[in-house]
């Protein structure tokens, strides 16, 4: 095998990096059908159905947070120092927020109540009703999207979790520094309907430039910059520039490139071509994405 060293084959990308700087957490009734797709082709955010409402603003220490509790159920044999089997019993997600505005729906989910029968009063506006003495679980529908880079450039991470229960009040604080709210943790069930309890994805115009390096399947659509390149006799061009049909740049260390005439000019594993005598090549680009077929791209080349 080819000598190498730690930093090539940790292959550290910061761009891999993601953040969610904003997020919002979105509710209908259950069962409410996510969208088939969030985004569009050209990696726009796309408007949710109507059933999904969102809960507004949501505190920033807490966030939103997402919690995987796997149990699992070990079994031991004489002898062996280690599990011999090891079965998974319980797997439960759940989700925790702290929504921030009085309005009727964190209100719903606060307090179990059933909004539907209480109206504000027309002289006064106030507004009265009873917490449910006879606890009933309320299933929701709930989609939780975040954003990362700015919206000219978004990375949106979003999750979908077709069946959802408040399990957890973490009750109110009245403080002159805190506003009306309590934490929320609401747990995750599969939906026979959607065959999952908890689903991921990502999108947005910023995203599209990450698929190649994220090593997720894809089938990709080659570009090589310069599509055409005069080169002296002797002389060593820059490395070309291999992208996809997303924007994203493919790292010419997983391109391979072949010259169709080398007497006229060879092409360095780094895409860097050097002219041999004077004539005309094609240089062409071959790369493979994951769980996709070859694809290749081309530079015309004069050699002066």
């Amino acid at each position: 095998m080819p000598s190498t060293n730690l930093t090539a084959l940790k292959s550290a990308q910061r761009s891999l990096l993601l953040k969610p700087l904003d997020a919002a957490v979105f509710i209908a009734p259950w069962y409410t059908p996510a969208p088939a797709a969030f985004t569009d082709s050209s990696g726009n955010l796309q408007s949710l159905p109507s059933a999904f409402q969102p809960v507004g603003l949501i505190d920033k220490k807490t966030g939103v947070a997402f919690a995987r509790g796997i149990t699992a159920a070990p079994i031991e044999a004489y002898g062996e120092l280690q599990p011999v089997r090891n079965d998974v019993t319980s797997d439960i997600t759940t989700i925790e927020f702290q929504p921030q505005q009085t309005n009727a729906l964190t209100l719903k989910l606060a307090t179990s109540a059933n909004l539907a029968q209480v109206k504000a009063d027309a002289a006064s506006g106030e507004v009265f009703f009873p917490q449910p003495a006879s606890e009933e679980i309320t299933y929701y529908s709930a989609i939780i999207i975040g954003k990362d880079g700015n919206d000219a450039n978004p990375i949106y991470i979003y999750k979908v979790l077709p069946k959802v229960a408040v399990s957890k009040f973490g009750g109110e604080q009245w403080n002159p520094t805190e506003v009306l709210a309590q934490k929320l943790t609401m747990v995750a069930f599969k939906d026979d309907t959607a065959g999952y309890a908890v689903a991921h994805g990502f999108g947005g115009q910023g995203w599209k430039k990450l698929v190649a390096q994220s090593g997720l399947n894809y089938n990709a659509t080659l570009s090589v910059a310069p599509a055409t390149l005069t080169v002296a006799t002797g002389a060593t061009s820059a490395p070309l520039v291999v992208t996809d049909q997303f924007g994203g740049v493919i790292a010419n260390s997983a391109v391979t490139f072949t010259s169709s005439v080398p007497a006229k000019a060879t092409v360095a594993a780094s895409g860097a071509i050097t002219g041999v005598s004077a004539g005309a090549t094609v240089i062409t680009a071959s790369f493979t994405p994951p769980g996709g077929t070859a694809a290749t791209a081309t530079c015309a080349v004069t050699v002066s």
